[in-house]
């Protein structure tokens, strides 16, 4: 017995070519009335970005900075994955919004992330893990 697609994640780096790859993905959802999640990972920004160790405060006033960076990023991927659908339905028709259950923005390693999604999908549509 073949199982049935439910969810597709869609992982991306954003660029040009990863359009393509979200019409396919698209397709495929509508086709088999599946749900897609759409994950970009952002890379954690090193501290020594923000300022010089040892400042009096600096922990406090960083890490309010990344949270405001990342914050004003993840808005930005959301609106760009936003129009990657619009351009979608130009190719698979309306409605691809609909399709998405899940757009997620971690901050961590691509590789990481990814497993850690693909594992949870995984667990939900069975009920059990490897």
């Amino acid at each position: 017995m073949i199982p049935q697609i439910k969810k597709i994640l869609y992982a991306t780096d954003l660029t040009k070519n990863s359009a393509y790859t979200f019409f396919y993905a698209a397709d495929m959802a509508k086709r088999y009335n599946a749900k897609m999640v759409i994950l970009h990972t952002v890379e954690p920004v090193p501290e020594s970005v923000y300022a010089e160790e040892g400042a009096p405060g600096i922990e406090a006033v960083m890490e309010k900075s990344k949270k405001q960076e990342q914050m004003a990023y993840t808005e930005d991927i959301i609106k760009r994955l936003r129009e990657f659908c619009k351009k979608a339905e130009d190719q698979t028709g309306p409605p691809c919004i609909e399709l998405v259950s899940e757009i997620l923005v971690p901050v961590g390693n691509p590789v990481d992330e990814i497993w850690k999604v693909a594992m949870r999908s995984s667990w939900e549509l069975t009920g059990k893990g490897f």
